[in-house]
């Protein structure tokens, strides 16, 4: 597995990832249009550029394919103080990916990069409760539970992780 910059000849395949039900299944629960995740993809890059930190797309190095997305997404979400000032920590991967330890190797290299970039002294993260897989490598990789909070009608659990 490999982090890549995000440039735009993957974006077909970014597009492919996030039209998958078992990506999308608990973030936000339907895809996405087309053109929304096309902005998305635009303000990843803005959010390189302008806050120095942002997503990864993650590939195989054997084949690569690209099978999910890392790193820090710039999201602004209003989950209010404890959470908003700090960087948010994010991950998806593909179904056939997924359970393979592809989401701890890619996360250990972002947090890796994140806790040696001077960015701030923490990141946070937020994740559907009943998304398991998930909650479990939150732990694994550091975060702590804080709070409940919600978002776009979905209540989700928030996470944190000091450098």
């Amino acid at each position: 597995m490999v982090l890549v910059s995000p440039a735009r000849a993957d974006f077909e395949a970014l597009a492919r990832l996030w039209s998958l039900p078992e990506v999308y299944r608990f973030i936000g629960g339907e895809a996405r249009p087309k053109s929304q995740l096309w902005g998305a993809f635009l303000a990843n890059i803005g959010a390189w550029t302008e806050m120095g930190y942002g997503m990864w797309p993650v590939k195989r190095r054997d084949t690569g394919a690209l099978i999910g997305q890392v790193g820090f997404p710039c999201a602004m979400r209003g989950h209010g103080a404890g959470f908003d000032e700090y960087p948010e920590a994010g991950w998806l991967f593909e179904g056939r990916a997924q359970g393979q330890g592809f989401a701890y190797e890619a996360m250990q290299a972002a947090l890796t990069w994140f806790d040696g970039a001077g960015l701030a002294d923490r990141c946070v993260c937020m994740i559907d409760p009943q998304n398991t897989p998930s909650m479990r490598l939150a732990g694994k990789l550091g975060f702590a539970k804080t709070r409940l909070s919600m978002f776009e009608g979905d209540e989700l659990q928030l996470f944190a992780r000091q450098v």
